[in-house]
């Protein structure tokens, strides 16, 4: 049962990992914009916030589906190899969080016009995927302590319950952020005019901090 616990905490751990909660704020921002000029009730606002949240574990959940298969199939060969892998990864969150800062448009989460229910659906899909990548990039070792521990259960329910735990610590952060950001809507919406110009530069520092904090990290495991 300790290891349920364990799993679970490396899960909220995973949600938290620079290089991916870097990519959050941009995302809540465009996600409150969109109904700014009007008031659909506390209600409507929450059942959206769910559905948004629940596309974006989505696409967290093929990532990490994929990543369980690889490692269940060629764990040895991925532990090899993944530390080159994500510090390649860092630099390419250093290269795009300097086109950012720059002025260079990159985030799919800042395109606040002419949204409509298919592109925004699709949106919050990738932005999982892309949370995701972003999460394995910098805690991946966190990740394989758990999946070798699955690997390694007495049973494959036993397993399949440490995956499950692991997973149900980053989705319920998820669904908290995005609905404390409905809850905070009108206190967000005052400073939203002030956020949002400057939001994507922001995203491309945080993105060059976690680049630069990833690649410092596996150096440290060299």
């Amino acid at each position: 049962m300790e290891f349920y616990y364990f799993s679970f905490i490396q899960g909220v751990f995973a949600f938290l990992a620079p290089c991916a909660v870097a990519l959050l704020p941009g995302y809540i921002v465009a996600f409150i914009s969109r109904s700014g000029g009007s008031d659909p009730g506390i209600t409507t606002r929450i059942f959206k916030g769910l559905k948004l949240a629940l596309l974006s574990i989505a696409g967290i959940l093929v990532i990490y589906a994929i990543a369980a298969v690889l490692i269940v199939s060629a764990a040895q060969l991925l532990k090899s190899y993944m530390m080159w892998i994500t510090i390649g990864m860092g630099g390419i969150l250093i290269i795009i969080g300097i086109l950012m800062a720059s002025g260079k448009s990159f985030s799919f989460t800042l395109n606040v016009n002419h949204v409509t229910p298919k592109s925004e659906i699709a949106e919050a899909f990738v932005f999982g995927v892309a949370y995701a990548i972003g999460a394995l990039g910098c805690l991946f070792p966190l990740f394989l302590v758990v999946a070798t521990q699955a690997i390694a259960a007495p049973s494959a329910w036993t397993g399949a319950g440490y995956f499950a735990a692991y997973f149900s610590g980053m989705s319920l952060m998820m669904i908290g952020a995005i609905l404390l950001s409905v809850l905070a809507r009108d206190f967000l919406m005052k400073y939203l005019r002030k956020i949002l110009p400057h939001m994507e530069m922001v995203t491309g520092w945080l993105l060059i901090v976690a680049g630069g904090y990833v690649i410092y990290y596996q150096k440290v495991l060299l």
